[in-house]
């Protein structure tokens, strides 16, 4: 629930769009403004605790149901906080915890927006078509190692990396840059938020870049802000591939340099600032954060280089 989600919903104006986004941010009764009654009726919450609300996805959204604590079943490298759930009185175990489907609640929205035939969250059944999922590696197995509620995602250079592996290949031909996906048992990325640039340019023996031999590729899935249309989708599925062949001024003879950075947040950037020139934020200051908090995630997540003689270096 941070500010470039508030910053979008009008509660008073559009109750019905803003409890729809709540069932994933913000999905406890008290965390809600209003609340539907009969007729389609909304009126205001009683329960309602914005401190609460700011918290997003909290400890109880996932382990209170029917007023008990439930979690997963024990776990021997798992070391329990005795003391905390003594506090909250005995836990129960639910052996759902440790599957993906706990996952899919949010991350699967069959019954969200499609474009082109494809939903926009469609993540639980990308691994459920992937071999991660028949050889038993869950969700949890690589946001939550060891049941840390760590959740990393693309935002994490770490977490990237051990997605991907990325080489160089340069055999009497052009240069070539290769990006394979073995870690991520979806697609990479999986939603179309953030984007992958792949640049590349031609250095002389100085090393000062030739004028003219920028080049650049993109993996993502890039919809325009109003979600009417799908520019390109280059996402690689779990276990493929994604080749970029360099062509570029005296790239024949020069050394050729490839970075590839991650954008986490290039859809969110670019919304937030359409909203702020279209006057359309329901608060503006919020939305001036968000976009400022998106501008600051961007990473160099891997370089390399290809000289003339095949020589490699990462």
């Amino acid at each position: 629930m941070g500010p470039g989600l508030l910053g979008q919903l009008d509660v008073g104006e559009y109750p019905e769009t803003a409890l729809s986004c709540y069932t994933c941010h913000a999905p406890l009764l008290e965390q809600q403004e209003v609340q539907e009654k009969e007729n389609e009726k909304y009126h205001p919450n009683r329960r309602f605790d914005a401190a609460l609300q700011k918290s997003g996805v909290s400890c109880a959204a996932c382990h209170i149901r029917n007023g008990k604590v439930v979690g997963p079943p024990p776990s021997g490298g798992l070391k329990t906080a005795k003391a905390d759930i003594g506090k909250h009185g005995k836990s129960e175990s639910r052996d759902f915890f440790q599957k993906s489907e706990f996952c899919a609640a949010c991350h699967q929205l069959d019954e969200g927006y499609s474009l082109n035939g494809k939903l926009l969250t469609n993540t639980y059944r990308e691994w459920k078509q992937s071999a991660w999922a028949q050889q038993g590696v869950r969700c949890q197995s690589c946001h939550m190692p060891d049941r840390a509620h760590l959740f990393k995602g693309i935002h994490d250079k770490e977490m990237t990396l051990r997605a991907v592996d990325i080489s160089i290949s340069r055999e009497g031909g052009p240069a070539k840059l290769t990006i394979s996906n073995i870690g991520a048992g979806h697609y990479f990325p999986t939603y179309v938020t953030p984007l992958i640039a792949i640049k590349a340019f031609s250095v002389d023996t100085s090393g000062k870049t030739i004028a003219g031999s920028q080049r650049e590729d993109f993996i993502g899935r890039k919809v325009s802000i109003d979600l009417e249309k799908e520019e390109f989708d280059t996402r690689i599925p779990p276990n493929g591939t994604h080749q970029f062949v360099y062509v570029g001024a005296t790239a024949g003879t020069a050394t050729v340099l490839f970075e590839v950075w991650v954008y986490p947040d290039q859809f969110y950037y670019n919304l937030f600032k359409s909203l702020l020139e279209g006057n359309s934020a329901s608060d503006p200051e919020l939305i001036k954060q968000a976009m400022g908090n998106a501008k600051s995630t961007p990473y160099l997540l891997w370089k390399g280089e290809a000289a003339v003689k095949s020589r490699t270096k990462q």
